[in-house]
């Protein structure tokens, strides 16, 4: 054998080219092998996530709900395949709505699990129950069990009661609302106390955590909405910030809730440009009808 026998003839410079090309044929081989293992992976991987944006999509509301004297429109445009954003309606009882908005710390399939669970467990607490605050406060104690310490969700949950058209609103560390006035053309940040669920089992959550009272008169709008929105990057790092948010609410509150949504989406990919979208946005906007509108 080469190596052991001492009758062999040496190696000439010929085979060490040879031993080098099929060296390399050889890593050549072995490289192709895992990229391609790399790429079955990441078409599964890929697959995967087509099937759980499709599951998430079909949890998030297909449609805006119809009450007396209101328009409500609500979107969310995740950064990924799957989103840690979250918006629903849940109907409380027969003269009240339910809306929510949420942002799970994090992005992609772990921040979108937990929103399921916290999706879940909100629409148990909530039929029935008119007090947004009593609702955040079941959510907190249901989910800190077993949210991990370096996540958490931020929250805000209202109740629309369309018989006598009140709303009444809690936050759970979530960014503040804006309420636009038509009378005098204003928009403000609504800001009830409240910290982010799962970081507190209780104690410090249901003291703070109260609801707060707003009442909408006509053509009056509230915009709640994610930090994907105020936290928009253009190409330079600019933020795009809740003053510009203010300015495009305010300049399309008359043309009604879905054309807030539009236009303010509008006003923040003319703002990011080539930028790529960094995280979710997620918005809903309630608008009470004005006198001559059904």
């Amino acid at each position: 054998m080469c190596g052991t026998c001492r009758n062999c003839a040496p190696f000439t410079p010929s085979d060490f080219v040879v031993f080098k090309s099929i060296a390399e044929q050889s890593a050549f081989a072995l490289y192709n092998a895992i990229i391609y293992s790399e790429a079955n992976e990441k078409k599964r991987l890929d697959h995967d996530l087509e099937i759980a944006r499709d599951i998430q999509r079909i949890l998030l509301p297909e449609k805006s709900p119809n009450i007396p004297g209101f328009e409500i429109a609500g979107l969310n445009i995740p950064a990924r395949q799957v989103s840690g954003d979250y918006f629903d309606y849940i109907r409380v009882d027969e003269h009240r709505l339910g809306l929510a908005i949420a942002d799970v710390s994090g992005k992609g399939v772990p921040a979108s699990l937990i929103m399921a669970i916290c999706r879940s467990v909100l629409r148990s607490q909530a039929p029935q129950n008119p007090s947004p605050a009593e609702v955040l406060k079941a959510v907190n104690r249901q989910l800190y069990p077993d949210i991990k310490e370096d996540m958490f969700i931020s929250m805000a949950y209202l109740v629309v009661d369309h018989s006598v058209g009140s709303v009444t609103i809690a936050r759970a560390g979530h960014d503040a609302p804006l309420l636009y006035r038509r009378a005098p053309q204003t928009v403000e940040l609504i800001k009830p106390p409240g910290m982010v669920v799962g970081i507190d089992s209780g104690s410090v959550f249901d003291r703070i955590t109260n609801d707060f009272a707003i009442r909408l008169e006509q053509g009056d709008c509230l915009v709640l909405y994610t930090d994907g929105v105020t936290e928009a990057l253009d190409t330079e790092g600019f933020e795009f910030g809740i003053d510009r948010m203010i300015q495009s609410v305010r300049a399309n509150a008359a043309h009604g809730a879905s054309a807030i949504i539009t236009r303010l989406i509008d006003d923040v990919r003319n703002f990011v440009g080539a930028h790529p979208q960094n995280d979710d946005i997620t918005l809903i906007t309630i608008r009470k009808h004005e006198k001559d509108q059904p």
